[in-house]
């Protein structure tokens, strides 16, 4: 525990931290209810897998050109939602049945980011924060872009959640209304591709797919309706986001691993609850 400096004598370097982490836990715990009732819980990890490769090839492309990330070629954040968008694009198209396109897209993209950093020197450092998360290295205008695509989130959803639910939850109906079933699909995993990549690039893929998919998990235990779920499963996000970043400061612990952990832990918490709930009836 760090005695001279308290939490909030430091919270001049936590901030922007801590805004990142909450509003890209807010929007993935949210988004992470679409993905488990759709059952394709492997998606979000693949997505965080294929924008950390993105990552990684910026970083490899502008050192084999001898380039700052500031110059021409894409910043790491437009190369992720690139890649996350072409490979959401054909996860929609495989509905259901993407269990084996996620797998493989999930180790190519690990296997190209794991080669591809081994050509990366003076950037290896920010690389691996990039990947793993970090608790002080979040830039400020990283509250921008993942603001900004909360915010496309939150307007695509408010708009078209009616037939996001009818779609997904009874699609051979849908489709028989004049429904385009495959067209909501889609822009169901291009809101998760670009929450995804933004988030990856902010905070490290490791705590992208757990908000994704862990709070929502949680929530779809504790809640007893759908809307329910929804603000549940993004109050988790947000306390688990806040509460870790505290706790990583005060046990100092790695930041990513201090809110996946407390979102895992309210995921089993939520899980005793349920059995004991069951054995009672």
């Amino acid at each position: 525990m760090n005695e001279s400096v308290s939490f909030l004598d430091s919270w001049f370097v936590w901030r922007d931290a801590i805004i990142v982490a909450v509003i890209a836990a807010a929007t993935l715990s949210y988004l992470g209810v679409w993905i488990v009732l759709k059952r394709v819980v492997y998606v979000p990890l693949a997505l965080s897998q294929v924008s950390s490769a993105g990552v990684v090839l910026s970083f490899f492309l502008c050192g084999l050109f001898d380039m700052h990330e500031t110059a021409s070629l894409p910043d790491p954040t437009w190369m992720a939602l690139f890649l996350a968008l072409l490979a959401a694009g054909y996860f929609a198209r495989q509905g259901q049945e993407s269990n084996n396109a996620t797998v493989v897209a999930y180790l190519i993209s690990s296997v190209a980011a794991l080669l591809l950093a081994g050509f990366i020197r003076q950037d290896l450092h920010d690389v691996q924060s990039i990947l793993f998360g970090s608790a002080v290295l979040v830039e400020t205008v990283q509250i921008v872009n993942v603001g900004a695509a909360a915010a496309l989130v939150a307007v695509v959803h408010i708009v078209f959640y009616r037939r996001f639910l009818f779609a997904s939850y009874d699609p051979d109906t849908a489709g028989a209304s004049g429904i385009p079933v495959y067209r909501y699909e889609v822009l169901i995993y291009v809101t998760v591709a670009v929450a995804i990549s933004a988030a990856t690039r902010a905070i490290g893929a490791l705590p992208a797919f757990g908000f994704a998919v862990l709070p929502a998990m949680a929530a779809l235990r504790l809640a007893r309706s759908m809307s329910a779920a929804f603000v549940v499963a993004t109050l988790i996000g947000v306390v688990c986001a806040a509460l870790g970043y505290y706790l990583s400061f005060v046990l100092e612990l790695p930041t990513g691993a201090a809110m996946v952990g407390l979102a895992g832990a309210t995921y089993l918490a939520s899980t005793v609850r349920h059995l004991r709930r069951g054995s009672l009836r």
